[in-house]
């Protein structure tokens, strides 16, 4: 197993786009069909949320394009990971449950390694270009200005929504390893409801609502609070929750993620017959 190197990992980052690259010149048109079907179902999955505040002037103190910005922060994040993800990087309760975990093993790299090299910039670009779409036109209409730095403040946020979003997917998907049949798409439970709920707008939502969303499932995180303070509608300094937060989950899931794959690996999967054919 070769030694894994900055260079080394852009380079297999590399291979997948090209990858990528080829898929959509296979098929041009199929695929910009695709791409554009992805770009209005985005569109049409942010409208709702859109709408309502249109119509009543916003939503618990936020204007309508603040509501906007936080369903283009919700958007950008999730296409974000899309880009990285069409291995199921993200769903790893997939890959445990139908026993494509013991095909890593032979793999030449690392399986840290394995489940980060994936990028898709082209056939995956659907859902971050309408998040990027969004936000230019929700940071155009905002009321009030926004200072110089947002933009890095904006980078900064989505990395750590995204490392929840993930983590998250993780925590529960460790499941897998003890139950591979019940929980294979616990992951996509998961990220579906993380997506539903993370770009709602919490404001004015009672304590008892938006507490939940911002501890135990931290959907709150992934668009709303963030949003908030790039915003400058909570304090700069409440930035250190998510950072905290996203750490501690973090931690959290290695070890149990570790310790599901310890079991695993004693154990085993009795998923599938002599045959091969999955029970």
């Amino acid at each position: 197993m070769g030694k894994i190197t900055l260079k080394r990992y852009l380079g297999i980052l590399a291979i997948y786009a090209k990858m990528d690259m080829g898929a959509l010149l296979r098929d041009t048109k199929f695929m910009f069909i695709a791409i554009a079907s992805d770009i209005c179902a985005n569109v049409s999955a942010m409208s709702g949320i859109f709408l309502v505040a249109w119509r009543f002037g916003g939503i618990g103190g936020l204007d309508r394009y603040e509501v906007l910005f936080i369903l283009a922060f919700g958007c950008i994040v999730e296409g974000a990971i899309t880009l990285l993800d069409r291995g199921n990087a993200s769903y790893p309760s997939r890959i445990i449950g139908r026993r494509q975990w013991e095909h890593m093993f032979i793999m030449p790299l690392p399986f840290g390694i394995q489940m980060l090299a994936g990028f898709f910039p082209f056939t995956c670009s659907g859902r971050i270009v309408s998040g990027i779409a969004i936000m230019c036109a929700a940071v155009s209409n905002l009321s009030a200005s926004l200072p110089f730095w947002w933009f890095f403040l904006l980078i900064a946020n989505i990395l750590i929504s995204m490392v929840i979003v993930v983590a998250l997917s993780y925590l529960l998907s460790s499941l897998a390893f003890y139950a591979p049949v019940q929980c294979e798409e616990i992951s996509m439970a998961v990220r579906d409801s993380v997506s539903y709920t993370g770009t709602f707008p919490l404001s004015g939502m009672p304590a008892f609502i938006k507490m939940p969303l911002m501890t135990i499932f931290p959907a709150g995180l992934v668009a709303w609070f963030p949003s908030l303070i790039i915003l400058g509608k909570a304090p700069l300094t409440a930035n250190a929750y998510p950072v905290v937060f996203a750490l501690t989950l973090t931690l959290i899931t290695a070890y149990f993620f570790r310790k599901g794959f310890r079991y695993y690996v004693k154990k085993g999967i009795n998923r599938y017959f002599a045959g091969g054919h999955r029970n």
